[in-house]
């Protein structure tokens, strides 16, 4: 009787490569200025003691992208808990990360 090998599969195994065109994506650019680069920033989000799982009040972070050039983040990368006053001018309304010199 003779033996095949079988591979093991899971972790080891590359993932299956796809060749993509980014020249036919859509560019990503700040509602607010225009921009196109982005850096990752935390928000965060403070968790009462009563909705906590260790009944301890907690910060809970939250990764997100800011613009480079005005700190402003972008609808689509606020987290969805984030939410925005429609009677309040936009422009205030709006998270802003301030960046210092």
């Amino acid at each position: 009787m003779t033996s095949k090998y079988i591979p093991p599969s899971g972790k080891n195994q590359p993932a299956p490569q796809m060749k993509v065109d980014l020249s036919t994506a859509t560019d990503v650019t700040c509602e607010n200025c225009g921009n196109m680069t982005f850096e990752e920033v935390t928000m965060f989000k403070k968790l009462s003691a009563l909705m906590s799982p260790t009944q301890k009040e907690a910060m809970v972070p939250i990764p997100t992208f800011a613009c480079v050039a005005c700190g402003f983040i972008n609808e689509i990368f606020r987290p969805k808990a984030t939410k925005v006053d429609e009677d309040t001018p936009t422009e205030s309304a709006r998270p802003k990360l301030v960046l210092e010199d």
